[in-house]
């Protein structure tokens, strides 16, 4: 027993002073008044009470400011969510609405082109350093054959080279197999100018030529394939050395093949 006392004398003497302190509580004065020791007890159960009642309070503005923040991310996501939804109609309305200008202007343009000329989509591109082709959704049950031209409002395009029943293969200004009789629009200076991948490059001009940069060369009509008079491309650069009877012309197409989409095949 003694034992017992000793070993736990700390809890006993605490023990001790909560039952005093409760039972002092639980008298009163004479006139009402409290013992000398419960207005000090009073104060600091008190003071207990609120710091336990301000550690819940927290503890629920806590909650209510989690379940704020929750809130607001499930609405950021969702307003995200529409934002990038009404992005992707709007771009697909602004390619609707590119298509049907592209469209009116290919319609225009064959009201002037000759009467047997089919309009065409590209559904192929094949830019590769060997050849620079485009397969178009038409081929020979629309009247298409081998070595019909194609162009646009722009200008010339190439010419057929593979016709199936539903599609056709159709050789670029550009490719390296591409020839066509051209002259230059300021002075009717002739010349072939021939596919070069990138660029073409105009042959056979004389060195005493009067050929510039900037000059526009347009069809001469005179390889039986082109009417007569189309754009086909831009001079951009003029070599010439005294010892090469024929000045080197490089030149671009005025078409952006890049960019192209629809096309008119010229039936003969």
């Amino acid at each position: 027993m003694p034992g017992f006392v000793s070993k736990h004398r700390k809890f006993i003497v605490i023990f001790f002073l909560f039952v005093v302190l409760f039972w002092l509580l639980t008298v009163q004065v004479k006139n009402g008044r409290f013992l000398f020791l419960e207005r000090p007890v009073l104060a600091v159960s008190g003071f207990v009470e609120r710091i336990i009642t301000r550690s819940f309070s927290a503890v629920e503005s806590v909650g209510d400011w989690y379940d704020f923040l929750v809130s607001t991310d499930r609405e950021n996501r969702r307003l995200k969510t529409e934002v990038e939804r009404l992005r992707l109609n709007s771009a697909l309305l602004n390619e609707l609405l590119f298509e049907n200008e592209r469209l009116r202007e290919a319609l225009s343009f064959k009201k002037l082109a000759p009467p047997l000329a089919v309009m065409v989509q590209v559904i192929g591109k094949d830019l590769s350093p060997a050849s620079s082709t485009i397969t178009v959704d038409k081929g020979s049950d629309d009247g298409i054959g081998k070595d019909m031209a194609v162009i646009t409002s722009d200008g010339v395009v190439g010419k057929v080279h593979t016709v199936l029943p539903n599609t056709a293969k159709v050789l670029l200004l550009t490719d390296p197999g591409n020839t066509v009789a051209v002259m230059v629009q300021r002075n009717r200076e002739e010349g072939l100018l021939e596919g070069k991948l990138v660029n073409c490059a105009l042959k056979y001009v004389s060195y005493y030529a009067d050929i510039q940069e900037g000059d526009l060369l347009v069809t001469s009509g005179l390889d039986g394939i082109y009417p007569k008079g189309l754009p086909v491309a831009t001079v951009m650069k003029v070599t010439k050395q005294e010892a090469v009877a024929f000045q080197t012309v490089v030149a671009e197409p005025v078409v952006r093949f890049s960019r192209l989409e629809e096309a008119l095949v010229l039936k003969k």
